[in-house]
C-alpha cells in the first residue's frame, strides 16, 4: 500500500513538473538576470588580470597575445574598450599572422561601430596570401556582415558574400557562426530541418560557442514558425550571455520581441529595458535605435493595455455605483414597506382588541338580557297562577323593563368606548371651533352628540343605522351631526371621514 502511495506521489510530481516545460528556461534566465552583476564583477576581474599582464609583457608578442585576448572577450562587452584593445594588437603585431588577425578585427570593430565605408576600406586591404586558418573566420565574418549592410547598394556583393562564407565552410565546417551563415545563404528553397541538423552538427568549443549555437538555432525555429522552440533557444542563449557578463547580445532582444508578438507583454518589456541598458553600456549604437523602436512598440501596447484598465476600472466603478444606488433605493422601499406594513399590523392588532372588547361588552349584556326575559317570564307564569288574568294585566300596564336595560346598554357603549379610546373627546375637540368644543363626560357617560360621533368612529355612518342603536329618531340623528359638522373645523364632507380616523 504504502508502495502504491509513493508511485502515485512522483507519477504527481512527475506530471506537475512536465505541465509547463518552458517555464525552467525562463526561471534559469531570470536567476541569471539576478546574478548578473556577480557576472560582470568577474568579467571585470578577468579584464583586469589580462590588463596587467599586458603591461608587464617583456616583449611585442606577448603583449600582442595579452591584446588580442582582450579584444576577444571585449568584443561583446565594450566596443570602445574592445576599440583600444584592436589598436593594441595593430600596434604590437610582429608577424603576417598576428597581422591578418588585427587587420580583421579592426574590419569587424569598424563595422560594429557603424563605420562602414572604413570598414570596408580596411577589409580590402587585407592581405589574404597565405593567412592561416585561425584568421579566415574572423575574415569571413566582418566580409559577410560589412558587405552584408552595403548589399543594398551594390547586388554584386552578393556572389562576394557567398564566396568568403564558402571558403570558411571549407576551412572550419564544425564552426557554429559558418554554419549558420551557410544557411542563410542557402535559405531559399532550402530543407529547414536539413539546416537545423547542420547547425546540431557543429563542434561547441566553449560557452561562447554554446550561446551562438542556442541563438542561432532559434532563429532556425523562428524562421519556419516554431515559437515555442524559438522562444526555448533564445532563454537558453540569453542565459549564456548573462554568464559571459556581454553587453551586446541579440538573444533577449530577440526573445523579447517573440514574447511581445505572443502576448506576454510584461516579461517582453523587462527583458527589452535589461537590453536597452546593456546596449548603452556597451556603447553599441548601432543597436539602439531598434531596441528604442522595440521598446516604444511595448510601451504602446503597456499604455493601451493600461488605458484599458483604466477603462475596465471606471465601468465597473460606475456600475458599482448603480448597484450601490439601486440596492440603496431598495434598502429604503424596504424601509417604507416594512414600516406600512408595521403600522397596518398595529392598527389591526388595535381593531382586533377593539373588536374583541366590544363583543365581550355584547356577549355579556346578551346574556344579562336573556336572564331577565326569563326572570320575567316566571314572575308572569306565577302573576298567571296567584292572580289569574287581572293579575297579568296589571303588570302589563306598568312600565316596561326594556326602557332601563337600553339605559344601560348606552351607559356600557359609553364605558366601554371611552375604556378604548380615552382620548377621543380631547381628538373631537381639536376638530371644533373653539367655542364649540364638547364637554368632557362625567361619570363616564357621553352626552349624545359624542355618542353618534363614537358611532362613526366605530364605521356607522348611516343615520338610519345610528338611529335604531340610539332609539331616537332619523331626523334627530340628522340634526345633531348637521349642527357638530357645521361647528367644526371641516364644515364639509370630509367631517365623517375626519372623525373615523382620529
Amino acid at each position: 500500500m504504502k508502495k502504491s502511495c509513493f508511485v502515485i506521489l512522483f507519477w504527481i510530481i512527475g506530471i506537475c513538473s512536465c505541465s509547463d516545460p518552458g517555464k525552467e528556461y525562463f526561471d534559469s534566465l531570470d536567476h541569471a538576470i539576478e546574478l548578473q552583476d556577480h557576472y560582470d564583477l568577474a568579467h571585470s576581474a578577468k579584464q583586469d588580470s589580462l590588463r596587467l599582464l599586458l603591461l608587464k609583457a617583456e616583449d611585442d608578442s606577448s603583449r600582442w597575445e595579452a591584446a588580442y585576448r582582450l579584444e576577444r572577450i571585449l568584443n561583446y562587452h565594450d566596443i570602445e574598450s574592445c576599440y583600444r584593445s584592436v589598436q593594441d594588437m595593430l600596434s604590437y603585431s610582429s608577424d603576417c599572422r598576428q597581422h591578418s588577425i588585427s587587420e580583421c578585427a579592426y574590419a569587424n570593430i569598424l563595422y560594429k561601430m557603424d563605420s562602414l565605408k572604413t570598414a570596408l576600406k580596411v577589409f580590402r586591404q587585407i592581405d589574404t596570401c597565405d593567412m592561416q586558418k585561425e584568421a579566415i573566420g574572423p575574415y569571413c565574418f566582418a566580409g559577410y556582415h560589412i558587405y552584408g549592410k552595403l548589399l543594398s547598394e551594390n547586388q554584386d556583393y552578393k556572389g562576394i558574400i557567398k564566396d568568403l562564407i564558402d571558403k570558411w565552410w571549407r576551412t572550419d565546417s564544425t564552426s557554429v557562426e559558418c554554419a549558420f551563415y551557410k544557411n542563410e545563404i542557402q535559405r531559399e528553397g532550402g530543407n529547414a530541418q536539413k539546416f537545423i541538423e547542420r547547425l546540431q552538427d557543429c563542434e561547441l568549443r566553449s560557452l561562447n560557442d554554446t550561446a551562438k549555437f542556442n541563438y542561432f538555432l532559434a532563429k532556425e525555429y523562428a524562421n519556419i514558425g516554431d515559437t515555442d522552440n524559438a522562444i526555448k533557444y533564445f532563454a537558453t542563449s540569453a542565459e549564456c550571455d548573462m554568464r559571459l557578463g556581454v553587453k551586446a547580445y541579440n538573444a533577449l532582444y530577440e526573445l523579447a520581441r517573440i514574447l511581445f508578438r505572443t502576448g506576454d507583454i510584461a516579461r517582453a518589456d523587462r527583458y527589452m529595458r535589461i537590453t536597452l541598458k546593456d546596449a548603452y553600456s556597451s556603447h553599441f549604437e548601432s543597436r539602439y535605435d531598434d531596441v528604442i523602436r522595440s521598446e516604444l512598440e511595448i510601451m504602446n501596447v503597456l499604455l493601451e493595455q493600461q488605458k484599458e484598465k483604466k477603462r475596465a476600472y471606471y465601468a465597473t466603478s460606475v456600475a458599482i455605483a448603480l448597484m450601490l444606488l439601486v440596492a440603496v433605493i431598495s434598502l429604503v422601499l424596504l424601509l417604507r414597506y416594512s414600516s406600512r406594513l408595521s403600522n397596518s399590523r398595529r392598527q389591526l392588532s388595535e381593531v382586533s382588541r377593539i373588536k374583541d372588547s366590544f363583543l365581550a361588552n355584547y356577549m355579556e349584556k346578551c346574556v344579562d338580557y336573556l336572564n331577565k326575559v326569563d326572570e320575567y317570564r316566571s314572575s308572569l307564569r306565577r302573576t298567571a297562577k296567584q292572580d289569574g288574568t287581572p293579575g297579568i294585566m296589571a303588570m302589563l300596564r306598568k312600565p316596561s323593563f326594556a326602557a332601563g336595560e337600553f339605559h344601560d346598554l348606552l351607559s356600557s357603549l359609553d364605558s366601554t368606548f371611552l375604556g378604548i379610546f380615552p382620548d377621543f373627546v380631547d381628538k373631537v375637540n381639536m376638530h371644533m371651533q373653539p367655542e364649540y368644543r364638547l364637554a368632557i363626560p362625567e361619570n363616564g357617560e357621553m352626552s349624545t352628540e359624542l355618542r353618534i360621533l363614537a358611532l362613526i368612529k366605530m364605521g356607522i355612518f348611516k343615520r338610519q343605522k345610528i338611529a335604531k342603536i340610539l332609539n331616537m329618531s332619523v331626523t334627530t340623528v340628522y340634526s345633531y351631526h348637521c349642527n357638530l359638522q357645521k361647528h367644526s373645523l371641516h364644515p364639509d364632507s370630509s367631517f365623517d371621514k375626519v372623525i373615523a380616523n382620529l
